[in-house]
């Protein structure tokens, strides 16, 4: 009776841990900015990227494919689906200008100074 209780209890503890196994791994967060009103884009030269200041905070915001658009389109716009105001990487959030919605997949922070260099550099 004793090992008929024990195996049975084996075999419990197996289902559990096999169950748990085959449960998907989350994705990681993907990292976040809170978007102000005082806001520059920087999309001289832009294919792979742009550069963002958003306040007093400086970005390097990359996409996941070339965005030819972006150096050229009237209008641009960061949106995030269900986080109306954030900037997203890894996919979450895209770049939308007038012809081309363009993937996000980095928003990389850097220092004022890095942000002016590249910014004339892309003149």
């Amino acid at each position: 009776m004793k090992t008929l209780s024990l195996l049975s209890l084996l075999v419990a503890a197996c289902t559990v841990v096999a169950a748990h196994a085959a449960e998907p791994a989350t994705a990681p967060a993907a990292a976040c900015i809170t978007l102000g009103a005082d806001q520059q884009i920087v999309r001289a030269n832009a294919n792979s990227d742009v550069l963002l200041r958003n306040g007093d905070q400086h970005y390097l915001v990359r996409f996941t494919s070339s965005c030819t658009s972006a150096a050229l389109s009237p209008t641009l716009e960061f949106v995030t689906h269900d986080r109306t105001g954030e900037l997203c990487s890894g996919g979450v959030s895209s770049l939308r200008t007038k012809s081309q919605t363009c993937a996000v997949s980095a928003v990389e922070s850097i220092t004022a100074r890095e942000f002016a260099t590249r910014a004339r550099a892309r003149r």
